[in-house]
């Protein structure tokens, strides 16, 4: 049965959510470095107000694990550094959103594992994994196994991280894709689904890629028919809106248990 949505901005969606809970965790669409730049402008659009309700510490996948680097520099003198590379931290939006968050002083913290501690037999699995993602519908056990090593890891660094820093301390960590989703698959246990259990905290999760188009390769759109289906309702405000899970006006949707709030747009291509 469908219901009739409780529309929010993305605003008053993470201030609820810092109201449950110290810790949320949001995402953003990529796709290799083909990313959705609305998942980051809209991040960035919502920081002063997680700064509002006590922010200021900002975790982020996309920061390299190692110390003394783009992190600790980015801390210290409160400026972006040059890239490492030509990846994530070198695009334009990433870096705007990195800016604002040391405007407003905020702390940058790393999460991502490190995979020089990989095991050998894993790393072998990440290789094969970038040659054969686009050729196979499910990657190899070995390479789900590299996969999951991955989720569990960060997640624990996230509580270390928290482990360093005041109780009570709200933090707002920044991922990719589903990393950050409560639910375990058969195949795939998410970072999101390891927090919890590892920290004790039951994050709240706002999913921004419930639009997105990623374009698979058999033809289909996966997003925009949400989009298309609340095109006059996103339009009446601005382009993006979203709703609780529970408010969400289908039910697939709000019977979802892996999120607790769901961003919609009408800008959802990957570039």
């Amino acid at each position: 049965m469908e219901s009739k949505a409780v529309w929010r901005s993305p605003e008053e969606l993470v201030t609820i959510g810092f109201q449950r809970t110290t810790v949320v965790m949001m995402n953003e669409a990529h796709s290799g470095l083909r990313r959705c730049v609305r998942t980051r402008e809209i991040g960035r659009r919502l920081l002063p107000a997680a700064h509002r309700a006590g922010v200021r510490h900002l975790a982020m996948e996309a920061l390299p694990p190692h110390t003394f680097t783009f992190t600790d520099e980015a801390n210290r003198l409160r400026q972006v550094p040059d890239a490492p590379n030509e990846g994530y931290l070198a695009q334009p939006e990433m870096r705007r959103f990195i800016q604002t968050a040391l405007d407003l002083g905020w702390t940058l913290v790393p999460y991502e594992a490190d995979y020089e501690a990989n095991p050998a037999e894993l790393k072998k699995a990440e290789r094969i994994n970038w040659i054969e993602e686009h050729k196979q519908p499910r990657f190899s056990d070995t390479a789900m196994e590299h996969i999951n090593w991955r989720e569990e890891q960060q997640a624990r660094n996230l509580c270390k991280a928290l482990d360093a820093l005041s109780p009570g301390t709200k933090l707002l960590v920044w991922c990719g894709n589903s990393h950050h989703a409560k639910d375990r698959h058969d195949w795939f246990t998410p970072m999101g689904h390891w927090f919890p259990r590892l920290s004790g905290i039951s994050h709240f999760g706002i999913d921004q890629c419930v639009t997105v188009d990623f374009a698979p390769s058999d033809g289909r759109r996966s997003g925009p028919g949400l989009a298309e289906q609340f095109e006059s309702e996103l339009v009446a405000r601005g382009g993006i809106a979203g709703f609780l899970t529970e408010d969400a006006p289908v039910s697939f949707l709000r019977d979802r248990t892996d999120q607790d709030a769901f961003i919609l747009s009408t800008e959802n291509k990957l570039v």
